[in-house]
Protein backbone atom coordinates (compact mmCIF):
# COMPACT_ATOMS: atom_id res chain seq x y z
CA UNK A 1 0.00 0.00 0.00
CA UNK A 2 1.53 3.38 -1.01
CA UNK A 3 1.74 6.40 1.27
CA UNK A 4 -1.28 8.09 -0.27
CA UNK A 5 -3.40 4.97 0.32
CA UNK A 6 -2.24 4.78 3.93
CA UNK A 7 -3.22 8.38 4.55
CA UNK A 8 -6.65 7.84 2.98
CA UNK A 9 -7.14 4.68 5.07
CA UNK A 10 -6.28 6.48 8.32
CA UNK A 11 -8.57 9.38 7.47
CA UNK A 12 -11.46 7.12 6.51
CA UNK A 13 -11.59 5.13 9.73
CA UNK A 14 -10.91 8.03 12.07
CA UNK A 15 -13.33 10.23 9.99
CA UNK A 16 -13.39 13.96 10.01
CA UNK A 17 -9.77 15.12 10.24
CA UNK A 18 -9.47 18.82 11.01
CA UNK A 19 -11.66 21.05 13.13
CA UNK A 20 -13.57 24.20 12.36
CA UNK A 21 -15.68 27.07 13.64
CA UNK A 22 -19.42 26.79 13.34
CA UNK A 23 -20.83 28.78 10.41
CA UNK A 24 -23.57 31.36 11.00
CA UNK A 25 -26.02 29.86 8.53
CA UNK A 26 -29.47 28.34 8.42
CA UNK A 27 -30.15 24.62 8.51
CA UNK A 28 -33.25 23.69 6.56
CA UNK A 29 -35.16 20.47 7.12
CA UNK A 30 -38.74 19.29 6.71
CA UNK A 31 -39.95 22.75 5.77
CA UNK A 32 -38.62 24.77 8.70
CA UNK A 33 -35.46 26.73 9.43
CA UNK A 34 -33.29 26.91 12.48
CA UNK A 35 -30.56 29.34 13.48
CA UNK A 36 -27.15 27.68 13.64
CA UNK A 37 -25.20 27.79 16.92
CA UNK A 38 -22.47 30.42 17.20
CA UNK A 39 -19.14 31.09 18.91
CA UNK A 40 -17.64 27.61 19.06
CA UNK A 41 -13.91 27.91 18.66
CA UNK A 42 -11.86 26.26 15.95
CA UNK A 43 -9.40 24.09 17.85
CA UNK A 44 -7.36 22.42 15.11
CA UNK A 45 -6.62 23.61 11.59
CA UNK A 46 -3.88 21.12 10.81
CA UNK A 47 -6.05 18.35 9.34
CA UNK A 48 -4.73 15.89 11.91
CA UNK A 49 -6.61 12.65 12.54
CA UNK A 50 -8.76 12.73 15.71
CA UNK A 51 -8.66 9.87 18.17
CA UNK A 52 -11.32 8.77 20.61
CA UNK A 53 -10.59 8.34 24.30
CA UNK A 54 -13.00 6.17 26.30
CA UNK A 55 -15.01 8.08 28.87
CA UNK A 56 -14.07 7.75 32.51
CA UNK A 57 -16.19 5.63 34.83
CA UNK A 58 -18.17 8.70 35.91
CA UNK A 59 -18.96 9.51 32.28
CA UNK A 60 -20.02 6.06 31.15
CA UNK A 61 -23.55 5.13 30.17
CA UNK A 62 -25.69 3.68 32.92
CA UNK A 63 -28.98 1.91 32.23
CA UNK A 64 -32.14 3.91 32.49
CA UNK A 65 -30.81 7.46 31.91
CA UNK A 66 -33.04 10.43 32.61
CA UNK A 67 -35.67 10.92 29.95
CA UNK A 68 -35.82 7.39 28.56
CA UNK A 69 -39.05 5.42 28.63
CA UNK A 70 -39.93 1.77 28.16
CA UNK A 71 -37.72 -1.12 27.10
CA UNK A 72 -37.10 -3.26 24.05
CA UNK A 73 -36.39 -2.34 20.44
CA UNK A 74 -38.22 0.00 18.07
CA UNK A 75 -38.45 0.33 14.29
CA UNK A 76 -36.31 2.97 12.64
CA UNK A 77 -38.51 5.12 10.41
CA UNK A 78 -35.77 7.38 9.06
CA UNK A 79 -32.22 6.80 7.81
CA UNK A 80 -29.47 8.49 9.89
CA UNK A 81 -28.79 10.65 6.83
CA UNK A 82 -30.98 11.31 3.81
CA UNK A 83 -30.43 8.71 1.10
CA UNK A 84 -29.46 11.32 -1.48
CA UNK A 85 -26.81 12.60 0.94
CA UNK A 86 -25.32 9.12 1.46
CA UNK A 87 -22.78 7.89 -1.09
CA UNK A 88 -21.76 4.68 0.64
CA UNK A 89 -21.73 2.94 4.00
CA UNK A 90 -19.11 0.79 5.69
CA UNK A 91 -20.23 -1.79 8.27
CA UNK A 92 -19.11 -2.47 11.80
CA UNK A 93 -16.03 -4.65 12.25
CA UNK A 94 -13.40 -2.64 10.38
CA UNK A 95 -9.86 -2.64 11.73
CA UNK A 96 -7.52 0.32 11.63
CA UNK A 97 -4.86 0.22 14.30
CA UNK A 98 -3.30 3.43 12.97
CA UNK A 99 -6.26 5.40 14.31
CA UNK A 100 -6.73 3.39 17.51
CA UNK A 101 -9.10 0.73 16.20
CA UNK A 102 -6.88 -2.25 17.00
CA UNK A 103 -9.93 -4.43 17.58
CA UNK A 104 -12.91 -4.50 15.17
CA UNK A 105 -14.97 -1.32 15.40
CA UNK A 106 -18.40 -1.35 17.05
CA UNK A 107 -19.67 1.33 14.65
CA UNK A 108 -20.20 1.74 10.94
CA UNK A 109 -19.54 4.76 8.76
CA UNK A 110 -21.77 6.95 6.60
CA UNK A 111 -20.06 8.87 3.79
CA UNK A 112 -21.49 11.79 1.78
CA UNK A 113 -21.21 12.17 -2.00
CA UNK A 114 -17.83 13.49 -3.15
CA UNK A 115 -16.42 12.70 0.27
CA UNK A 116 -13.08 14.25 1.24
CA UNK A 117 -11.09 13.50 4.41
CA UNK A 118 -10.80 17.22 5.20
CA UNK A 119 -13.82 18.89 6.73
CA UNK A 120 -15.54 21.71 4.85
CA UNK A 121 -18.54 23.06 6.78
CA UNK A 122 -20.10 24.31 3.55
CA UNK A 123 -20.38 20.69 2.41
CA UNK A 124 -21.73 19.21 5.64
CA UNK A 125 -24.96 17.21 5.37
CA UNK A 126 -27.76 16.81 7.88
CA UNK A 127 -27.63 13.98 10.41
CA UNK A 128 -31.02 12.57 11.44
CA UNK A 129 -32.52 10.65 14.33
CA UNK A 130 -33.77 7.25 13.07
CA UNK A 131 -36.72 7.15 15.48
CA UNK A 132 -38.34 9.04 18.32
CA UNK A 133 -36.12 9.15 21.36
CA UNK A 134 -34.16 11.20 23.86
CA UNK A 135 -30.64 12.55 23.46
CA UNK A 136 -29.18 11.38 26.76
CA UNK A 137 -25.49 12.18 26.23
CA UNK A 138 -23.53 14.79 24.31
CA UNK A 139 -19.79 14.39 24.50
CA UNK A 140 -16.81 16.22 23.08
CA UNK A 141 -14.75 13.65 21.18
CA UNK A 142 -11.32 13.72 22.82
CA UNK A 143 -12.41 16.88 24.64
CA UNK A 144 -12.37 18.91 21.41
CA UNK A 145 -14.94 21.55 20.55
CA UNK A 146 -16.70 21.05 17.23
CA UNK A 147 -16.57 17.23 17.28
CA UNK A 148 -19.44 15.52 19.07
CA UNK A 149 -20.60 12.11 20.20
CA UNK A 150 -24.34 11.77 20.82
CA UNK A 151 -26.33 8.95 22.40
CA UNK A 152 -30.04 8.72 21.59
CA UNK A 153 -32.11 6.38 23.74
CA UNK A 154 -35.16 5.16 21.87
CA UNK A 155 -36.12 3.13 24.94
CA UNK A 156 -34.20 2.63 28.17
CA UNK A 157 -32.48 -0.45 26.72
CA UNK A 158 -32.17 0.41 23.02
CA UNK A 159 -30.05 3.28 21.72
CA UNK A 160 -28.04 4.65 18.83
CA UNK A 161 -24.62 6.32 19.00
CA UNK A 162 -23.30 8.95 16.60
CA UNK A 163 -19.65 10.07 16.55
CA UNK A 164 -18.06 12.95 14.65
CA UNK A 165 -21.16 15.07 14.35
CA UNK A 166 -19.54 18.41 13.65
CA UNK A 167 -22.42 20.84 14.21
CA UNK A 168 -25.18 20.32 16.75
CA UNK A 169 -28.69 21.32 15.75
CA UNK A 170 -29.69 24.68 17.27
CA UNK A 171 -32.20 22.92 19.51
CA UNK A 172 -29.57 20.55 20.94
CA UNK A 173 -26.88 23.24 21.11
CA UNK A 174 -29.20 25.49 23.12
CA UNK A 175 -30.10 22.67 25.51
CA UNK A 176 -26.47 21.68 26.01
CA UNK A 177 -25.11 25.20 26.47
CA UNK A 178 -21.40 25.76 27.04
CA UNK A 179 -19.22 22.74 27.69
CA UNK A 180 -17.44 22.94 31.03
CA UNK A 181 -16.65 19.22 30.98
CA UNK A 182 -16.13 16.63 28.26
CA UNK A 183 -19.55 14.98 28.72
CA UNK A 184 -23.01 16.31 29.44
CA UNK A 185 -25.91 14.09 30.43
CA UNK A 186 -28.98 15.51 28.72
CA UNK A 187 -32.73 15.01 28.38
CA UNK A 188 -33.56 16.31 24.90
CA UNK A 189 -36.53 14.72 23.10
CA UNK A 190 -36.12 14.21 19.34
CA UNK A 191 -38.50 12.90 16.71
CA UNK A 192 -37.93 10.38 13.95
CA UNK A 193 -36.22 12.13 11.04
CA UNK A 194 -35.38 15.24 13.08
CA UNK A 195 -32.07 16.91 12.29
CA UNK A 196 -29.73 16.44 15.26
CA UNK A 197 -26.71 18.06 13.61
CA UNK A 198 -24.55 18.22 10.53
CA UNK A 199 -21.40 16.36 9.55
CA UNK A 200 -18.99 15.23 6.90
CA UNK A 201 -18.69 11.47 7.31
CA UNK A 202 -19.80 10.12 10.70
CA UNK A 203 -19.96 6.97 12.80
CA UNK A 204 -23.25 5.21 13.53
CA UNK A 205 -24.05 2.22 15.72
CA UNK A 206 -27.03 0.49 17.32
CA UNK A 207 -27.05 -1.13 20.76
CA UNK A 208 -29.49 -3.32 22.67
CA UNK A 209 -28.80 -3.94 26.36
CA UNK A 210 -30.88 -7.11 26.21
CA UNK A 211 -28.29 -8.59 23.82
CA UNK A 212 -24.79 -9.66 24.93
CA UNK A 213 -22.49 -10.73 22.12
CA UNK A 214 -21.31 -14.31 22.63
CA UNK A 215 -18.00 -13.70 20.87
CA UNK A 216 -16.68 -11.65 23.78
CA UNK A 217 -15.94 -14.49 26.16
CA UNK A 218 -14.92 -12.17 29.02
CA UNK A 219 -17.47 -9.32 28.88
CA UNK A 220 -15.85 -7.65 31.90
CA UNK A 221 -12.84 -6.79 29.74
CA UNK A 222 -15.03 -4.24 27.97
CA UNK A 223 -16.11 -2.25 31.02
CA UNK A 224 -14.21 0.70 29.53
CA UNK A 225 -16.78 0.82 26.70
CA UNK A 226 -19.81 -0.92 28.17
CA UNK A 227 -22.02 -0.45 25.08
CA UNK A 228 -19.64 -2.53 22.93
CA UNK A 229 -20.85 -5.95 24.06
CA UNK A 230 -24.44 -4.88 23.24
CA UNK A 231 -23.74 -3.90 19.61
CA UNK A 232 -26.38 -5.16 17.17
CA UNK A 233 -27.01 -5.14 13.42
CA UNK A 234 -26.89 -1.53 12.19
CA UNK A 235 -29.38 -2.22 9.37
CA UNK A 236 -31.87 -4.66 10.91
CA UNK A 237 -34.24 -2.18 12.60
CA UNK A 238 -34.93 0.07 9.61
CA UNK A 239 -38.34 -0.37 7.99
CA UNK A 240 -38.60 -1.17 4.29
CA UNK A 241 -37.80 0.17 1.82
CA UNK A 242 -35.21 2.11 3.85
CA UNK A 243 -33.41 -1.04 5.00
CA UNK A 244 -32.88 -2.30 1.45
CA UNK A 245 -31.90 1.16 0.23
CA UNK A 246 -29.22 1.42 2.92
CA UNK A 247 -27.94 -2.09 2.26
CA UNK A 248 -27.61 -1.17 -1.41
CA UNK A 249 -25.09 1.49 -0.35
CA UNK A 250 -23.16 -0.91 1.89
CA UNK A 251 -19.66 -1.79 0.68
CA UNK A 252 -19.74 -5.21 2.37
CA UNK A 253 -21.51 -7.78 0.19
CA UNK A 254 -21.00 -10.98 2.20
CA UNK A 255 -23.07 -12.06 5.20
CA UNK A 256 -23.47 -10.76 7.79
CA UNK A 257 -23.76 -7.57 5.77
CA UNK A 258 -23.80 -5.44 8.90
CA UNK A 259 -20.39 -6.85 9.90
CA UNK A 260 -19.10 -8.65 12.96
CA UNK A 261 -16.94 -7.57 15.91
CA UNK A 262 -16.93 -10.52 18.34
CA UNK A 263 -14.64 -13.33 17.21
CA UNK A 264 -13.45 -14.88 20.50
CA UNK A 265 -13.47 -18.67 20.72
CA UNK A 266 -12.32 -20.16 23.99
CA UNK A 267 -9.08 -22.08 23.52
CA UNK A 268 -8.46 -20.63 20.05
CA UNK A 269 -6.26 -17.81 18.82
CA UNK A 270 -9.04 -15.95 17.01
CA UNK A 271 -10.47 -12.84 18.65
CA UNK A 272 -9.31 -10.04 20.93
CA UNK A 273 -6.50 -10.19 23.48
CA UNK A 274 -5.13 -7.76 26.05
CA UNK A 275 -1.73 -7.52 27.68
CA UNK A 276 -1.96 -9.28 31.02
CA UNK A 277 -3.05 -7.08 33.95
CA UNK A 278 -3.73 -3.94 31.88
CA UNK A 279 -7.46 -3.47 32.61
CA UNK A 280 -8.73 -5.15 29.45
CA UNK A 281 -10.09 -2.80 26.80
CA UNK A 282 -9.63 0.22 29.08
CA UNK A 283 -5.83 -0.14 29.03
CA UNK A 284 -3.36 1.23 31.51
CA UNK A 285 -3.70 4.62 33.17
CA UNK A 286 -0.46 5.81 31.59
CA UNK A 287 -1.62 4.84 28.10
CA UNK A 288 -4.96 6.53 28.69
CA UNK A 289 -3.19 9.75 29.63
CA UNK A 290 -1.02 9.44 26.54
CA UNK A 291 -4.14 9.04 24.36
CA UNK A 292 -3.18 5.49 23.39
CA UNK A 293 -5.35 3.26 25.57
CA UNK A 294 -5.30 0.70 22.71
CA UNK A 295 -1.54 0.09 22.92
CA UNK A 296 -2.15 -3.08 24.96
CA UNK A 297 -4.76 -4.48 22.53
CA UNK A 298 -4.22 -7.33 20.07
CA UNK A 299 -6.61 -8.88 17.55
CA UNK A 300 -6.60 -11.94 15.30
CA UNK A 301 -9.65 -11.49 13.12
CA UNK A 302 -10.79 -10.93 9.53
CA UNK A 303 -11.11 -7.94 7.26
CA UNK A 304 -14.32 -6.05 7.96
CA UNK A 305 -15.27 -5.68 4.29
CA UNK A 306 -13.92 -8.96 2.91
CA UNK A 307 -13.72 -11.51 5.75
CA UNK A 308 -11.85 -14.00 3.56
CA UNK A 309 -8.66 -12.12 4.48
CA UNK A 310 -7.02 -12.83 7.86
CA UNK A 311 -6.05 -9.74 9.83
CA UNK A 312 -3.56 -9.30 12.67
CA UNK A 313 -3.81 -5.99 14.50
CA UNK A 314 -1.27 -5.00 17.15
CA UNK A 315 -1.49 -2.11 19.59
CA UNK A 316 2.27 -1.87 20.00
CA UNK A 317 4.25 -3.01 16.98
CA UNK A 318 7.72 -1.54 17.22
CA UNK A 319 6.28 1.47 19.04
CA UNK A 320 3.32 1.95 16.68
CA UNK A 321 -0.19 0.56 16.31
CA UNK A 322 -0.35 -1.44 13.07
CA UNK A 323 -2.52 -3.95 11.26
CA UNK A 324 -1.47 -6.48 8.63
CA UNK A 325 -2.72 -9.37 6.59
CA UNK A 326 -0.83 -12.66 6.56
CA UNK A 327 1.37 -14.08 3.84
CA UNK A 328 -0.40 -17.06 2.33
CA UNK A 329 -3.50 -16.12 4.38
CA UNK A 330 -2.78 -19.06 6.71
CA UNK A 331 -3.00 -20.58 9.26
CA UNK A 332 -6.53 -19.52 10.12
CA UNK A 333 -6.56 -18.26 13.75
CA UNK A 334 -9.79 -20.12 14.46
CA UNK A 335 -7.83 -23.35 13.91
CA UNK A 336 -4.88 -22.46 16.18
CA UNK A 337 -5.19 -23.95 19.66
CA UNK A 338 -3.01 -24.94 22.59
CA UNK A 339 -2.00 -28.19 20.90
CA UNK A 340 -0.84 -26.31 17.79
CA UNK A 341 2.27 -25.08 19.55
CA UNK A 342 4.44 -22.33 18.11
CA UNK A 343 3.07 -20.44 15.08
CA UNK A 344 4.90 -17.95 12.88
CA UNK A 345 2.86 -15.41 10.93
CA UNK A 346 4.62 -13.43 8.23
CA UNK A 347 3.03 -9.98 8.07
CA UNK A 348 2.20 -8.27 4.77
CA UNK A 349 0.32 -5.16 3.75
CA UNK A 350 -3.00 -5.31 1.91
CA UNK A 351 -5.27 -3.29 -0.32
CA UNK A 352 -8.73 -3.49 -1.89
CA UNK A 353 -9.52 -4.43 -5.48
CA UNK A 354 -12.82 -3.76 -7.26
CA UNK A 355 -13.98 -7.22 -8.30
CA UNK A 356 -11.99 -8.59 -11.23
CA UNK A 357 -11.46 -5.19 -12.84
CA UNK A 358 -7.79 -4.96 -11.86
CA UNK A 359 -8.53 -1.57 -10.29
CA UNK A 360 -7.88 -0.63 -6.68
CA UNK A 361 -10.78 0.78 -4.69
CA UNK A 362 -10.25 4.51 -4.07
CA UNK A 363 -12.08 4.33 -0.71
CA UNK A 364 -13.83 7.63 -1.40
CA UNK A 365 -16.72 6.38 -3.54
CA UNK A 366 -19.08 3.41 -3.75
CA UNK A 367 -17.79 0.25 -5.44
CA UNK A 368 -19.38 -3.16 -5.78
CA UNK A 369 -17.56 -6.45 -5.23
CA UNK A 370 -14.68 -5.02 -3.21
CA UNK A 371 -12.12 -7.72 -2.36
CA UNK A 372 -9.23 -7.48 0.11
CA UNK A 373 -5.88 -8.75 -1.16
CA UNK A 374 -2.59 -9.21 0.65
CA UNK A 375 0.73 -8.28 -0.90
CA UNK A 376 3.83 -10.48 -1.03
CA UNK A 377 6.49 -8.28 0.58
CA UNK A 378 7.03 -9.40 4.19
CA UNK A 379 7.02 -6.56 6.72
CA UNK A 380 7.79 -8.63 9.79
CA UNK A 381 6.85 -11.68 11.83
CA UNK A 382 4.53 -12.33 14.74
CA UNK A 383 5.33 -15.39 16.84
CA UNK A 384 2.42 -16.76 18.89
CA UNK A 385 1.77 -19.68 21.19
CA UNK A 386 -1.36 -20.41 23.20
CA UNK A 387 -0.21 -21.30 26.71
CA UNK A 388 -3.73 -22.12 27.88
CA UNK A 389 -7.29 -21.44 26.70
CA UNK A 390 -7.10 -17.78 27.78
CA UNK A 391 -3.41 -17.01 27.94
CA UNK A 392 -1.23 -16.22 24.93
CA UNK A 393 2.49 -15.64 24.41
CA UNK A 394 3.33 -13.15 21.64
CA UNK A 395 6.39 -11.47 20.19
CA UNK A 396 6.69 -9.35 17.04
CA UNK A 397 9.81 -8.95 14.91
CA UNK A 398 9.71 -5.94 12.62
CA UNK A 399 11.63 -6.30 9.38
CA UNK A 400 12.27 -10.03 9.84
CA UNK A 401 11.18 -13.05 7.81
CA UNK A 402 10.04 -16.36 9.24
CA UNK A 403 13.42 -17.92 8.42
CA UNK A 404 15.14 -15.29 10.58
CA UNK A 405 12.99 -15.99 13.66
CA UNK A 406 13.77 -19.17 15.58
CA UNK A 407 11.91 -18.62 18.84
CA UNK A 408 10.84 -16.21 21.55
CA UNK A 409 13.27 -13.69 22.96
CA UNK A 410 11.25 -11.23 25.06
CA UNK A 411 7.61 -12.31 24.66
CA UNK A 412 4.59 -10.48 26.03
CA UNK A 413 1.80 -12.37 27.78
CA UNK A 414 -1.75 -11.57 26.70
CA UNK A 415 -4.98 -12.70 28.33
CA UNK A 416 -8.73 -12.78 27.94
Amino acid sequence: MNLASVMILIAIIAIGAGFYAFQNKEITTSGYQQEAPKNLEQTNKSGSTPTYTPPSESQQYTKGPTGCTGKGTVNFMSPPRRLEDTAFIEPIGLINANSGHVTPTDHGYYYPPNWKPQDNPAEFKDVLSPADGTVTTVQLVGGRQGDYRLVIHHTCTFYTIYIHVKELSPKIAKAVGDFTSMTKNTNIPVASGEVIGRANAFDFSVHDDDVVLKGFIVPEHYDGEPWKIHTVDMFAYFVEPIKTQLLDKNIKQSDPKAGKIDYDVDGRLVGNWFVQNTNGYRGTESNQKAGRYWATHLSFAYDGIDPSLIMISIGDYNGESKQFSVKGNSPNPKDVGVSTGLVKYELVNYDYMVGDTGRYWDRISYAKGVKAVGTNEVQGVVLVQLMSDRKLKVESFSGKSAAEVTGFSTPIIYER
